[in-house]
C-alpha cells in the first residue's frame, strides 16, 4: 500500500509539471492562409534572448518577453474549420512557466491573437485547454478562438475543479460560507477528506476558498493557508 500510495505521489507531480511537446523552429515555410502560396515564417531573436522580431513573409513584428529567453516559435491549427494556421512564439520561462504569444496571418499583416501561460492543449476545434499548476493541483482555463475578433477569449469560470484527497494532520473546522462563517464541522485528525474545487483569491493565494468533503459527507469551506498547515498528503510542488 506504502508503494502504491509513493506511485501515486510521484505520478501526480510529473503529470503536473509535463509541459506539451512541440518543436519550436526559427524557419519553416507553411500556407498560413490557405491561398495555395507557401508562406516563409522566420524569427530573429536579439543578443539576451528577451526580443524577437516574426516575419512572414514582408511582414514583420514584434515583441519582448519580460521574464525568460525566446526560443522559437510552433504552428498550430487552433480551428481546424476555418482557413488559417496560427504561429506561437514561445519562451520557457525561467523554471518552465512557459509563454506562447500567439499570432495570425491575413495574407497582409500580422496580428497579435493573444497570450497563454503555462501548457496549452490545442484541440483543432477552436478550443485551448490550458493547465496551470497551483502548488497542490492544475487549474484548467478554457479559451474560445472568437471567429470575428480572431482573438484568444478566455472563458470565465468562478470555481475550479481540484479533485485531491488528503488526510487531516491536525483538526479544523470547515464553514457554510466562502465568508467562512457558520461552523458546518470540526474535521477530525487522521480522517480522509477529499478537496473537490478552489475559487482563488486575486490578492493573496493562502485566501484562496476550498470546498471540502468530510469523511462523513459533509461540505464546508476552508481557506489555502489551513490546508497547508493542517493537511499532509497534499501532492505538493513549486
Amino acid at each position: 500500500m506504502k508503494i502504491l500510495k509513493t506511485f501515486l505521489v510521484v505520478f501526480i507531480l510529473i503529470s503536473a509539471s509535463q509541459t506539451f511537446s512541440y518543436d519550436f523552429v526559427k524557419n519553416i515555410k507553411v500556407d498560413l492562409n490557405s491561398d495555395g502560396k507557401i508562406d516563409t515564417v522566420a524569427l530573429s531573436i536579439s543578443k539576451d534572448g528577451m526580443k524577437y522580431t516574426l516575419s512572414i513573409n514582408d511582414s514583420k513584428t514584434e515583441g519582448k518577453f519580460e521574464d525568460g529567453e525566446c526560443d522559437g516559435f510552433a504552428v498550430f491549427d487552433i480551428d481546424s474549420s476555418d482557413k488559417y494556421k496560427e504561429v506561437a512564439v514561445h519562451t520557457p520561462g525561467p523554471s518552465d512557466d512557459d509563454i506562447y504569444v500567439f499570432y495570425w496571418y491575413d495574407g497582409k499583416s500580422i496580428l497579435k491573437m493573444g497570450e497563454l501561460s503555462r501548457w496549452p492543449d490545442i484541440k483543432g476545434n477552436g478550443i485551448v485547454y490550458v493547465k496551470d499548476w497551483m502548488g497542490f493541483w492544475q487549474k484548467t482555463e478554457k479559451y474560445i478562438l472568437d471567429k470575428e475578433s480572431r482573438k484568444l477569449v478566455k472563458v470565465p469560470q468562478e470555481f475550479y475543479y481540484v479533485g485531491i484527497e488528503a488526510s487531516v494532520d491536525k483538526t479544523f473546522p470547515i464553514y457554510k460560507t466562502r465568508d467562512l462563517n457558520d461552523v458546518v464541522a470540526n474535521l477530525k485528525e487522521k480522517s480522509k477528506i477529499l478537496i473537490i474545487l478552489c475559487e482563488p483569491s486575486l490578492q493573496d493565494f493562502q485566501k484562496n476558498r476550498y470546498l471540502i468533503k468530510s469523511e462523513t459527507n459533509l461540505l464546508g469551506w476552508c481557506d489555502e493557508k489551513t490546508l497547508l498547515e493542517k493537511v499532509s498528503n497534499l501532492p505538493l510542488a513549486d
